[in-house]
């Protein structure tokens, strides 16, 4: 019974789908259910038949209620079909010309049934847009919109949203906040580059003072202990009383107050005195001052800030390895002559080094123009060679005494190597050579004169020893005295004998 319900059970879910997808196939498998029952019931016979070796009345009539619930349930499927699938009155056969007029009628009602779901959507859709008419009629008044009564609901039109741009205040907030954040960026890398730690100081506290401290201060690297921290305590009020009261005892001592005071200024004085005489004694003849420019009122800032230009020119020179023309080095003098103010563009060159070494390109161009005869308005600088370099000096923020060394260092090589090729031009008795040389020194001397008794010349006297002999240097100052007259034989003399060689 249970193999055989399960089978039943399984026929009708079967029946069941394929009927609702075709009345053909539910046609068909309503044959195979009535074939497979009736096999069914065959197969339960056979089997009660033969499972025992008596029959018995009890047994026959279970079978014969088996056989009647088969069919009662072949019947009500029969009854299922027709009434819900093939539309047909119950109790009756289907037939071939009946399952064509069924196909037909389940077509029909599924045009039916779409056509209803659309005429349901589009009564959806008319109240929903009754249901959104009501609000805005309900939300906008028709006396706002300055009409009547009476007069025809408001209609809303389809509006298109355009965003708001940011106000001036947001922008300028989003632009400050850039900022700080490149700014911290840059803060933290420079932090980083440089080996620091960029979080040390967020985080931690400031040390606490020693012990025993009694006043503020702060702690400071000493380098001389190999960087350990050492406490400074800052200038207070009481240690400067205590500074005051210490002068005020040294001033109530002998011989000491006004008078000490007195006698440490006038010193002070005369030891500047002394040494700016001495300054000015250092000076040669052609150190002279150049002639100021006029300076437009209103003007001096932007004409500082070209000279610092021309100076950053410099030192990019400088540090790039290409060496300082004379347009560059007369470009930076000119613009500081144009600003009147000395040494305002100096800290742009560089420090005194490299401003030392712009002087001292200057003065080798300096040098040569004056050997070729050119120390005027055909120098290099196009202007005397003379007041360009004091001019320059001062624009560098140099000493003069320093400046004038170098010049002199400068010429002294430049008085070697003319006394050294007049003298071998003696020995291969080159008269013309030889006044060529010569002439080249005298012009050198009409611009940068050497004074006597300088050790630059007694310098090239110890190395004149060693390259000429006593009869042509004698024959070398005979020739220089014939050529320049007698100008600057002193001079000459001191170079090629030496300070305490008398002829």
């Amino acid at each position: 019974r249970g193999l055989f319900a399960s089978r039943a059970m399984a026929l009708h879910a079967l029946l069941h789908r394929d009927c609702v997808s075709s009345s053909s196939s539910c046609l068909g498998g309503r044959r195979l259910l009535n074939r497979r029952a009736r096999s069914g019931a065959n197969v339960a016979v056979r089997v009660a038949a033969a499972s025992g070796s008596g029959r018995n009345r009890l047994r026959e009539k279970e079978q014969r209620k088996s056989a009647e619930r088969a069919r009662d349930y072949e019947g009500e499927m029969d009854d299922y079909v027709r009434k819900y699938v093939t539309g047909g009155v119950p109790g009756e056969r289907a037939t071939p010309s009946s399952s064509s007029s069924s196909t037909k009628e389940v077509a029909e009602r599924k045009r039916s049934l779409e056509r209803d779901v659309k005429r349901a959507l589009r009564k959806a859709k008319r109240a929903v847009k009754k249901t959104t008419q009501t609000a805005v009629d309900a939300l906008l008044p028709r006396s706002s919109l300055g009409g009547s009564a009476s007069s025809s609901p408001v209609r809303m039109a389809p509006v298109s949203y355009r965003p708001r741009g940011p106000s001036a205040a947001e922008q300028y907030g989003q632009a400050a906040l850039a900022w700080t954040g490149v700014f911290a960026t840059a803060w933290l890398a420079l932090r980083v580059m440089n080996g620091e730690n960029p979080l040390k100081g967020l985080f931690s506290r400031p040390r606490a003072p020693p012990r025993g401290a009694s006043g503020p201060g702060r702690w400071v690297g000493d380098r001389s202990l190999g960087g350990r921290q050492v406490w400074v305590p800052y200038e207070t009020a009481a240690s400067r009383d205590s500074i005051r009261r210490l002068e005020s005892a040294l001033d109530d001592a002998p011989g000491g107050g006004a008078s000490n005071a007195a006698n440490m200024s006038a010193t002070a004085a005369a030891a500047a005195a002394v040494k700016a005489k001495a300054a000015a004694k250092a000076l040669p003849d052609w150190w002279t001052q150049p002639t100021p420019q006029y300076v437009p009122p209103g003007r001096a800032d932007d004409l500082v800030k070209l000279a610092r230009v021309q100076g950053a020119k410099l030192a990019q020179k400088r540090v790039g390895g290409a060496g300082f023309s004379p347009e560059s080095i007369a470009d930076f003098r000119n613009a500081c002559a144009a600003a009147g103010s000395g040494g305002a563009a100096a800290t742009s060159v560089g420090p005194e080094s490299a401003r030392l070494a712009v002087f001292r390109a200057a003065a080798e161009f300096a040098v040569d123009d004056a050997l070729r005869g050119q120390s005027g308005a055909l120098s290099s600088f196009n202007t005397p060679v003379g007041p360009f370099l004091v001019g320059l000096c001062d624009d560098l923020a140099l000493t003069p005494a320093k400046c004038v060394s170098v010049v002199t260092a400068s010429a002294a090589v430049r008085v070697r190597g003319a006394l050294v090729q007049a003298g071998a031009a003696i020995r291969s008795k080159d008269s013309v050579e030889v006044m060529l040389e010569l002439n080249k020194l005298i012009n050198l001397f009409n611009a940068f004169p050497l004074a006597p008794g300088a050790p630059e010349l007694d310098m090239l006297s110890a190395g004149l020893r060693s390259r000429l002999t006593d009869a042509e240097r004698e024959s070398l100052l005979a020739e220089f005295v014939d050529v320049s007259g007698g100008a600057y034989a002193d001079v000459v003399k001191e170079a090629i004998f030496g300070a305490q060689q008398d002829t």
